[in-house]
């Protein structure tokens, strides 16, 4: 008498080692060089240090002298906007937000790779050319990209406006970033932050900004 030996796992899944199978694997080993692609050309690669490897970059402290309010500086509409000292695309000039001190400063976050930042840095260009002379300036702070991908979209857009790069991202961080880019924070002559836009400005938001302006 023939007797069937039992499957010791009966309530397995029949493992599946077909075409699917090959189509998933090839799909995630393009996916892992993607990433590697996009790491190397825009945040890693020779020469990629961040910010944190330079003493003095950064989130600086704000003196009590430059501070209105009563409270801690903070990125968000009535707070005073957190100072920061950061390297120019050129990496030879520092900038700082309080170089810009009374003045109106549309501070922009944006990176080369966020489609709604390409789409808006034509305005943002555009209106600093028409308002500059008026105690208004753009200062647009780079998330975490290499100096050369930083250039290129500089000179692709005929960017003129002041810039910075936060290859820490300890800005970014201190500015709540990861909200959406891009993300600008309008602050006052004294330093104060007047509003938060998340997202690219629309006409309607350019033109109120204007009408603050002297």
């Amino acid at each position: 008498m023939t007797h069937s030996i039992p499957d010791e796992r009966p309530q397995r899944r029949r493992e599946y080692s077909g075409p699917g199978s090959t189509l998933g694997l090839a799909a995630l080993i393009v996916i892992v060089v993607g990433a590697s692609i996009w790491w190397f050309e825009f945040r890693g690669g020779p020469g990629s240090a961040p910010d944190a490897s330079t003493p003095g970059l950064g989130i600086v402290e704000l003196a009590p002298g430059l501070n209105p309010t009563d409270e801690a500086p903070a990125a968000r509409a009535g707070r005073a906007a957190p100072d920061f000292k950061l390297a120019g695309p050129d990496g030879a000039d520092t900038l700082s937000l309080t170089d810009y001190r009374g003045q109106w400063v549309l501070l922009n976050f944006w990176a080369s790779w966020c489609g709604p930042c390409r789409e808006e840095t034509p305005d943002l260009q555009s209106f600093y050319e028409h308002n500059r002379g008026r105690g208004f300036t753009v200062l647009a702070v780079n998330q975490q990209e290499r100096p050369e991908a930083a250039r290129k979209f500089l000179d692709e857009f005929g960017v003129t406006y002041p810039v910075a790069l936060d290859r820490s991202g300890e800005v970014d961080q201190a500015y709540g970033v990861g909200r959406g880019m891009p993300i600008s924070f309008l602050v006052a002559p004294d330093g104060v932050i007047e509003e938060v836009y998340i997202g690219a400005l629309s006409e309607e938001q350019f033109a109120a900004i204007e009408a603050r302006l002297p």
